[in-house]
């Protein structure tokens, strides 16, 4: 059985599509809307040209796209990083190598505390939390029984070393990421 609100939050993507800079997310028992922002643009890109830096072609490593958790509320992360031959619209959780989201508000603690529980029950192998109000990127991965199992943080200004399935290691630069007051 699809999740409940599956065709709602299917309609409210097609509206943001077609309006942009805005980002609907359910969160637990709510409906999250935020608008985008320059800084959320920005650093999106910054992060897409690490991944093609690395070596990945820029159709692997998408802004905004849905992604499908089975039985599930839907995510729409800032930056998706898809396995190979990863090209069928809606993706799934399992097409997912790396999710990054980047924190909207001051007070996103339980949206992104939601969010971690979700990708790790799903074996994302890592979930990037970028924070422009900290100035700070939060790196975790090594899924196991629905938890991440290593947690590490960088300040802006150092070199997040995504590391990828596979062996590959995308260096995620933050020295230029803006902040947010």
């Amino acid at each position: 059985m699809p999740w409940p609100l599956d065709s709602l939050v299917k309609t409210f993507h097609a509206i943001c599509k077609h309006q942009g800079g805005i980002k609907i997310d359910v969160v637990g028992d709510r409906i999250v809307i935020s608008m985008r922002t320059g800084t959320h643009s920005e650093t999106e890109h910054s992060i897409q040209e690490a991944v093609v830096a690395a070596g990945l072609p820029l159709e692997r490593a998408l802004c905004r796209v849905l992604i499908e958790f089975p039985g599930q509320a839907p995510r729409v992360p800032e930056v998706s990083i898809l396995r190979g031959g990863s090209r069928h619209e809606p993706y799934s959780c399992e097409d997912l190598l790396a999710a990054t989201e980047i924190v909207s508000t001051r007070h996103d603690e339980g949206d992104l505390a939601l969010k971690e529980e979700q990708y790790a029950r799903a074996a994302v192998p890592a979930f990037l939390i970028v924070d422009p109000f900290a100035g700070q990127c939060t790196l975790l991965s090594e899924p196991r029984d629905g938890k991440y199992t290593r947690r590490e943080a960088f300040a802006y200004g150092e070199t997040v070393p995504l590391r990828l399935p596979g062996g590959l290691v995308v260096g995620i630069p933050t020295d230029t990421f803006a902040r947010r007051r």
